[in-house]
């Protein structure tokens, strides 16, 4: 969860980098955006005014989108109630700390499940469990790949090394496939040789 996607028509990327340290940020373009491929990511704006009127509802809805205007700016809120404004500047901090904290606490969607804050949700059965924060972090990863390397969790999750002989991540993964089958959910984590893979 720690990573967003940047769109900037100010030039303010070194700001926002130095805000976010440690954080994986993505670069995109206007392009990218109006294409509409995006759902469930983490996604900041630096805007000029005029960007907004081209976007589809559905970009708003899919995602977590946070708005930054360096200028003051009449911009119907109601409209877009589901995401987070910064009009003129702010204290960065602060502004690190809000948007971390929006992005924490918007639901994950995907299949049957829905992860919001530490819990992992099945709407259909009304079923719920908590996941740690390690956990939810690994799962939302595979979510989003469907497919990645062992080692890969090992250095970037676990902060491993990737040739440390450890169970750890079978652990990790036993005990997210436990809480799945505990919500009914359809969602299978299989391991195979270094791949770890995402079934539906």
């Amino acid at each position: 969860m720690r990573s967003f996607y940047l769109y900037l028509e100010r030039p303010i990327h070194n700001t926002i980098k130095e805000a976010f340290k440690g954080f994986d940020i993505h670069t995109i373009s206007k392009e990218v955006i109006n294409k509409n491929n995006l759902t469930n990511k983490n996604i900041i704006l630096v805007l000029n005014e005029n960007l907004l009127t081209n976007l589809s509802n559905l970009f708003f809805l899919n995602n977590n989108v946070v708005i930054i205007f360096l200028d003051k700016n009449k911009l119907d809120r109601n409209k877009y109630s589901k995401i987070k404004i910064f009009v003129g500047h702010t204290n960065i901090n602060k502004f690190k700390d809000d948007v971390t904290t929006f992005f924490e606490s918007k639901p994950f969607i995907f299949d049957d499940i829905r992860i919001q804050g530490e819990k992992i949700i099945n709407p259909k059965v009304e079923k719920w469990v908590f996941l740690t924060p390690l956990e939810k972090e690994i799962l939302i990863l595979l979510l989003e790949n469907e497919k990645i390397q062992k080692n890969f969790l090992l250095e970037n999750i676990l902060k491993l090394r990737k040739d440390t002989e450890t169970k750890t991540i079978e652990s990790h993964l036993s005990r997210i496939r436990k809480k799945l089958l505990s919500i009914n959910s359809k969602i299978e984590i299989i391991s195979k040789d270094n791949m770890v893979l995402l079934v539906t």
